[in-house]
């Protein structure tokens, strides 16, 4: 085989040397040096589309974390309801509204022993530490003053009014108190005119909320508890106007509460003023009337409004709309109307605020001043049927978004059945377990779409959503089993836990589930019979029940 080694033949490379700027060759490159340069442009390129990739993928990586955390979110805050063989529901977290703290109100009288400007009658509640201690705890936010016809028949004493004054402080509520439309305004003068009797009242709003009025007198140098709501008369439908000496007729009672509000206003333009506080309310068309046709509640917002719209007033003349409300004269032959008459409520509050609205052009909050199942005349219910009534309208007031209701009563008058005995050592009743229930409710209310009966249900949650309360009303004699469930599962994972409760015939049951774990319950069986003896609120802490039959004990 011939070698050839000379470099000059065809084929060879030729090292041309290479020259630097002071004319001195330069060492040849050899191989290594020659490397191509396009391979480190393609190297770099590589890196930079590794990392826009990287990018493109991290974001990718945070969106669909950030979805997947909305949809657990979403589905955390959803749960299902079903309770016996009723259609189920959905709890949705999400849809919270606050609930009024002055839902929660009670009628309250002068206390016994006080004299009223009449001297010869007296208060008559009991303002004992039971009594007062028992109104606090159960969550009493609003106490009406001085309660129902006695307002109308006899005449507050600047005593009386101080004495409610620390009522109202021992019980952390607020007041509402109803001036006085009757004649006469004192002892003394039995004929006077439209102005003394505004006047009156003008005065007793000086009175709680000045501190230099001149009507404290010997109180001047002692705290009073400011009273900001304010009612004109007692069921003015059934009264009889001291002008005309015949019944009052809508027109004139529109008259005098004008009267009423501008005096009052003048002593404190920042209270609160309601009214028409007609005895009963039947709905926007239905009544009740004055003897001429004219319906009350129709009536008195055409006229306030009328009067409203023709004069600049800097406040205005009504501030809400009230009326008192006792379902059933019969109640007692007649328990399953009862039982059913809280409906009516979804149907005539919606009516009052659209007619109250489009009349005075703006909403006005509504407050049930009294409200029972039958008034003192009537044909009581048991004691039962009357707490699982008041359970079941209390639940459906808050559903109705209501913003001041006051049971009738808190103690004093019976019946109908008060929250407290009228004797000389009051017990708590079957009426005041229902505040007591409702005490451990969160504030902010879950509207449900559920079926009513034969077991209503009330939902509530707290503002940070991690406690919701249930409220069960069982109004009949069958036990039932409710169950609470996540609605959905992310991964089978959900914060909140599937929670299984019993409700027993005739019964309360709330209960309180926590996000995360666990839950407690309190229950109340209301009396079979009317007996003396009620039972306690039943505690339960979920989790131990031993016997799935045991339906006295909810979970």
């Amino acid at each position: 085989m011939l070698v050839n080694n000379d470099v000059s033949q065809a084929g060879a490379t030729n090292f041309e040397p290479h020259y630097t700027n002071k004319g001195q060759a330069s060492p040849a490159l050899g191989w290594k040096q020659l490397k191509p340069t396009s391979r480190g442009s393609k190297g770099k390129r590589r890196r930079r589309i590794l990392a826009i990739a990287s990018a493109v993928l991290l974001i990718s990586l945070i969106f669909t974390a950030v979805r997947v955390a909305s949809i657990a979110s979403g589905n955390n805050d959803q749960l299902t309801l079903t309770v016996g063989g009723q259609q189920g529901a959905l709890i949705d977290l999400r849809q919270s509204l606050p609930i009024s703290p002055y839902l929660y109100g009670v009628n309250v009288f002068p206390q016994a022993g006080s004299s009223s400007i009449e001297a010869n009658f007296t208060g008559f509640m009991n303002y004992g530490s039971t009594v007062v201690n028992g109104l606090h705890s159960a969550g009493i936010n609003l106490l009406r003053f001085p309660g129902g016809s006695w307002g109308e028949n006899h005449i507050l004493s600047y005593d009386q009014l101080y004495d409610f004054s620390n009522l109202l402080y021992a019980t952390g509520a607020q007041g509402m108190i109803q001036a006085r439309l009757s004649n006469p305004i004192d002892k003394y003068n039995k004929a006077t005119t439209l102005d003394d009797r505004a006047k009156l009242a003008g005065h007793w709003v000086d009175f709680l909320s000045n501190p230099k009025s001149t009507f404290r007198g010997k109180y001047a140098n002692l705290p009073i508890h400011h009273v900001l709501l304010w009612s004109v008369g007692n069921e003015p439908d059934r009264l009889t106007d001291p002008d005309t000496g015949a019944k009052f007729l809508v027109g004139n009672y529109v008259k005098d509460f004008i009267a009423y509000s501008i005096q009052m206003h003048q002593n404190n333009p920042t209270i609160k003023v309601f009214g028409p506080e007609i005895s009963q309310f039947y709905g926007v068309g239905a009544g009740p009337t004055d003897i001429n046709g004219t319906p009350w509640m129709e009536g008195f917002l055409k006229g306030v409004a009328a009067y409203e719209k023709a004069h600049n007033l800097p406040f205005h003349l009504l501030d809400g709309v009230s009326f008192h409300t006792y379902p059933l004269l019969d109640a007692r032959t007649s328990p399953y109307l009862l039982m059913s008459s809280s409906e009516e409520w979804n149907y005539l509050l919606p009516q009052l605020r659209q007619f109250a609205r489009q009349t005075m052009g703006r909403d006005l909050p509504i407050a049930i001043t009294e409200i029972n199942s039958t008034p003192s005349n009537g044909q009581q219910p048991t004691k039962g049927q009357a707490a699982l009534w008041w359970a079941d309208t209390l639940g459906t007031l808050m559903n109705q978004q209501a913003e001041y209701v006051s049971f009738f009563s808190a103690q004093g008058v019976e019946p109908p059945y008060p929250l407290f005995t009228g004797d000389n050592s009051p017990q708590q009743t079957a009426m005041y377990r229902v505040f007591q229930l409702y005490s451990h409710l969160q504030h902010n209310l879950l509207p449900l779409q559920v079926q009513h009966d034969p077991v209503d249900v009330f939902a509530t949650v707290d503002d940070a959503h991690q406690a919701l309360s249930l409220l069960f009303v069982n109004k009949s004699g069958v036990n039932q089993v409710a169950q609470v469930s996540p609605q959905n599962q992310l991964f089978g994972f959900s914060p909140w836990h599937t929670q299984q409760i019993s409700i027993a015939a005739y019964s309360i049951v709330l209960v309180t589930m926590h996000r995360g774990g666990g839950a407690e319950a309190y229950s109340f069986s209301v009396p079979a019979a009317d007996t003396t003896f009620i039972n306690p609120l039943q505690q339960t802490v979920c989790g131990q029940k031993a016997d799935a039959l045991a339906y006295n004990i909810p979970c």
